[in-house]
């Protein structure tokens, strides 16, 4: 795999990638994906990679068949597997209110660098450490105190996730009230894309200034995303 194509997506906007496989009895209508491991927001590999498709529909000059493979359901242009592999885009940074002069900041723990680090590893042969993650200013304590895991998980939940509530008016009636989980804008997600070939799709949503728009809601600005290379050391 290429070393250059380990990615990190920051929502730069409310993000909702719903998981239409959760039936919810509480408050929260509509939840968000969560990895089915470590019960952590997540954005599944085939919403991230429906989402790269379609931004990807804007430039006419590019193959989508060759990154992205045919669509099952369109009969007329055969079965074809795309160039592109991609993997699963797991939370890295959560932004967290502080009471501080500044606005946020971004917030993690150790179980979840070390399983990003063990995943990069893994899959492109290349050792990273904190030292690679010198362009965020992150942090491991949150008022003083070291960020366990299970603070982590904590602040991730259900719980504490923002809700917003939506509405569908007639006539200035409500008919349709829910509550719609959301991923808050600036939390930051790492992700891996496999090319087997000239990185022709990595290079466009490196250099394109426009965002890439994932899940629901884009009429109403949510999912807006910007994609950022991971630069490693000694390539």
């Amino acid at each position: 795999m290429d070393k250059n194509n380990v990615w990190f997506i920051t929502a730069k906007t409310n993000l909702h990638v719903g998981n239409e496989n959760t039936t919810s009895y509480g408050l929260i209508d509509l939840a968000v994906q969560r990895n089915a491991t470590t019960g952590l927001p997540c954005i599944n590999s085939s919403s991230l990679k429906g989402a790269l498709n379609e931004f990807a529909s804007q430039f006419k000059d590019l193959n989508r068949l060759e990154i992205f493979g045919s669509d099952k359901k369109d009969k007329s242009k055969g079965s074809k597997k795309g160039n592109y592999t991609f993997f699963d885009a797991n939370i890295l940074f959560l932004p967290i209110q502080t009471d501080d002069a500044r606005l946020y900041e971004l917030v993690t723990c150790d179980a979840v660098l070390k399983r990003f680090f063990n995943q990069v590893k893994l899959i492109t042969g290349v050792e990273i450490t904190e030292k690679d993650l010198q362009n965020f200013k992150y942090s491991k304590q949150l008022n003083g105190e070291d960020i366990t895991e299970g603070k982590f998980k904590e602040l991730c939940s259900d719980d504490n996730l923002p809700i917003i509530a939506r509405n569908v008016l007639d006539n200035g009636e409500s008919k349709n009230l829910w509550y719609e989980q959301v991923v808050p804008a600036e939390t930051v997600f790492y992700t891996l894309i496999d090319d087997k070939g000239d990185g022709t799709l990595a290079n466009m949503i490196g250099t394109e200034k426009s965002l890439v728009q994932i899940g629901a809601d884009a009429t109403i600005g949510y999912g807006y995303c910007e994609f950022k290379n991971l630069k490693l050391r000694n390539l």
